[in-house]
C-alpha cells in the first residue's frame, strides 16, 4: 500500500516555464538580531564565515551544540540599521533564539522571532516581475545573492527550488496582497524534493551531522574561519575522512510504502528521507546513503522491491 506524496502538477510546471507561482513559506520563521558586537559574536557561533555576509550576498549556515549536533539550519541576510535577519525552520526557531542567547555573556545581543514578517517563495521564468512589484533590484545569478528595499523590511534571496526563483521576506500583509498565481505548499515541497533541496526538520535533523546533510555542497561551512561552537567535531569529520554518508537525489522506480523508509542492498544501508511526484508522473526522492555505496554503483531497492537510481549528490 503506497502513501500520498507531494505532486508537482503539469499545470504548475507550465506556469513555471511561462509565468511564475507563489507559495507562502509557513514552515519558516524570521528572526532579527542586533547589537554592537553581533557579527563578532556570530563568528564564534555559526559554521559559516561572517565575513562573507554583505548587503548583496546572504550566507547559509548551521548553529551547533558543543557536541557538534545541529540546533538549526540558518540563512543570514543583512537587514537595515545594522540588524541581521536569520531565517530558520519554524520548528527550530525557539531553540535557535535560546541557543543564541545561551553563550552571549559579555555581548549586548537583542534577538527574537519577528511575527510581523513572513517568507514566500516565488518561482518561475518571470519570477523577477514580482521583484519589480516590490521595488527590489534583481539579485545576481549566484546562489544566495540577495537584494533589499531602501526603506522597508522587504528582501529577496535567490533560492534553487526551480531554475530561477526567490525567497521574499516582507510584512505578512505585503506578501498576501501580491497578485501572483498561488499554489498549494505541497507543490513547493514537491519542487524542493525534485530539485534535491533538503531542509532541516524534514530530510535531516539533529541526529544527522550537518556535513552528512551536505552542508559543504550548500556552501554552509568554513574550514578556515577559526573556532566556533561545535567546530572541533566538524573539522575532525572533514579532515579525517569522517563524512561517510550524504544526501542524494534519487529516482524511485515505483512508489514507496512509507516515508522515511529503508534503502537496501542485501541489508539496510540508507534511508529514503522524502519523495515527490514530478509533472511527468515520475517519483524523485532525497536519500541518505553511504558515499562508498553510492559511488560503487551497487543496486539499491526499497523493502517493497522498488529500485532506486542515484541521480547526484544534493547541491546548491
Amino acid at each position: 500500500m503506497s502513501i500520498n506524496l507531494p505532486v508537482l502538477t503539469p499545470e504548475t510546471a507550465e506556469l513555471l516555464l511561462n509565468n511564475c507561482i507563489m507559495t507562502e513559506q509557513k514552515g519558516w520563521s524570521v528572526l532579527k538580531a542586533s547589537g554592537p558586537t553581533l557579527r563578532d559574536y556570530l563568528q564564534g557561533q555559526i559554521t559559516q564565515d561572517m565575513a562573507l555576509l554583505t548587503d548583496a550576498t546572504a550566507i547559509h549556515s548551521a548553529i551547533l551544540t558543543p557536541q557538534g549536533k545541529a540546533v538549526s539550519e540558518l540563512y543570514l541576510l543583512a537587514g537595515h540599521n545594522n540588524e541581521l535577519l536569520l531565517l530558520t525552520p519554524g520548528s527550530a526557531a525557539d531553540a535557535t533564539v535560546a541557543r543564541m542567547r545561551q553563550f552571549a555573556l559579555g555581548h549586548t545581543l537583542r534577538t527574537g522571532i519577528v511575527d510581523s514578517l513572513a517568507i514566500c517563495s516565488v518561482q518561475g521564468a518571470h519570477a523577477s516581475s514580482v521583484l519589480d512589484m516590490l521595488g527590489l533590484d534583481e539579485p545576481e545569478q549566484q546562489w544566495l545573492s540577495c537584494s533589499r528595499s531602501a526603506d522597508a523590511d522587504i528582501f529577496a534571496m535567490v533560492m534553487p527550488e526551480s531554475p530561477r526563483g526567490y525567497w521574499i521576506i516582507a510584512p505578512i500583509d505585503t506578501i498576501r496582497q501580491l497578485d501572483i498565481h498561488k499554489v498549494d505548499p505541497s507543490e513547493l515541497e514537491a519542487m524542493s524534493i525534485i530539485r534535491g533541496f533538503p531542509c532541516f526538520g524534514i530530510e535531516w535533523d539533529a541526529s544527522i551531522h550537518p556535513l552528512n546533510a551536505n552542508l559543504v555542497e550548500f556552501d554552509g561551512v568554513s574550514f578556515t574561519k577559526g573556532c566556533y561552537v561545535g567546530q572541533e567535531i566538524t573539522s575532525r569529520m572533514h579532515w579525517r575522512g569522517g563524512i561517510k554518508k550524504k544526501l542524494y537525489r534519487v529516482a524511485v522506480q515505483g512508489l514507496p510504502e512509507s516515508i522515511p523508509c529503508p534503502i537496501q542492498t542485501s541489508v539496510n544501508i540508507g534511508e529514503l528521507k522524502s519523495a515527490a511526484i514530478d509533472h511527468e508522473s515520475a517519483c524523485v526522492g532525497i536519500a541518505l546513503l553511504p558515499i562508498e555505496t553510492a559511488e560503487s554503483g551497487a543496486p539499491l531497492s526499497l523493502n517493497n522491491g522498488v529500485t532506486i537510481d542515484i541521480l547526484e549528490a544534493c547541491h546548491a
